[in-house]
């Protein structure tokens, strides 16, 4: 199996202001590992949706992938809309294996630097 294409998932707003921390994420991680196969994606409101960035990549050869919720938490949409949206692509594109990492937020790693910025 190939290294997964990641895809990093963001809520979305129609603030288009929002997207820039995202997107700065996005750049600096694939300029950091140019190896990587990395995707902004979008739950709502923006694209790609998260359908899309996995059906175009699907369509161009790709059939692994992480999905990394760029989320503090899992509240509802990764407790029932991304289970939901990743079981209709299974269905889908059968060859296809997705993984969904737990939220950012909840990391240790984000929990230490949270601590650090508000000490």
């Amino acid at each position: 199996m190939t290294s997964p294409m990641q895809l990093l998932l963001a809520h979305g707003s129609r603030d288009p202001e929002w997207r820039q921390p995202f997107e700065w994420i996005a750049e600096d991680l694939g300029a950091a590992h140019p190896e990587r196969s990395i995707v902004l994606c979008y739950l709502e409101m923006w694209s790609p949706s998260l359908p899309e960035a996995i059906r175009t990549a699907y369509a161009g050869g790709v059939s692994n992938f992480q999905i990394t919720p760029l989320f503090w938490s899992r509240g509802r949409h990764l407790r029932d809309d991304v289970p939901r949206i990743v079981e209709e692509l299974l269905k889908e594109l059968p060859a296809c294996a997705i993984v969904v990492d737990p939220p950012v937020g909840e990391s240790e790693i984000v929990h230490a630097a949270v601590l650090r910025l508000l000490a």
